[in-house]
């Protein structure tokens, strides 16, 4: 509360409780959702099966999961989320992506525990891909969740600190904690 009367003064900082911005139009949150959420399902269980690698001068080849390339996206995302439409409707996007990814992880142990069609020559390989994923997504679920919401309370908290000045530092500082 404290610091909330301390941004009163300030001329560019407008302080809105979440009751504030309840029933108005919040252009581009649902986009934002749905953007963080694809891209959380798609690296978890398209991305993390995939292993790719690259040769880089004097390091030689680093091999990593394809979907550490799309993960950045989510922390951009999260980022403006929490930024524009504040901490508990990033949390929300937040939660509404784990959800996804623990049900998108169920759905494939469901559909690798199936019987396959006696004709169908692919059940082997498609366990071996599609048969990680919960373990893939459970872990990558409790690593983001940490990081994610870590990021989103230190960013908003930087946002309080810094009286709605200096973007790059809240970014940057939060991204590093």
């Amino acid at each position: 509360m404290e610091e909330q009367d301390d941004l009163q003064g300030a001329p560019d900082v407008r302080v809105t409780e979440s009751a504030g911005i309840e029933g108005r139009q919040l252009r581009y949150y649902d986009l934002c959702m749905a953007a963080f959420v694809v891209v959380l399902v798609c690296a978890n269980l398209i991305g993390a099966v995939k292993v790719a690698s690259f040769d880089v001068p004097f390091l030689g080849a680093i091999a990593f999961g394809g979907g550490v390339l799309f993960f950045p996206i989510n922390y951009v995302l999260g980022d403006v989320l929490t930024e524009v439409y504040g901490y508990a409707r990033a949390r929300r996007v937040l939660w509404a992506g784990f959800a996804a990814c623990v049900f998108a992880a169920a759905m494939a142990a469901f559909v690798v525990a199936m019987p396959p069609d006696p004709d169908w020559p692919g059940q082997e390989a498609f366990a071996f891909v599609m048969g990680q994923a919960p373990r893939i997504a459970f872990a990558s679920v409790l690593g983001f969740w940490a990081g994610e919401f870590t990021n989103a309370y230190v960013l908003a908290r930087m946002k309080l600190w810094t009286r709605g000045r200096h973007l790059w530092s809240r970014t940057i500082g939060s991204t590093v904690v």
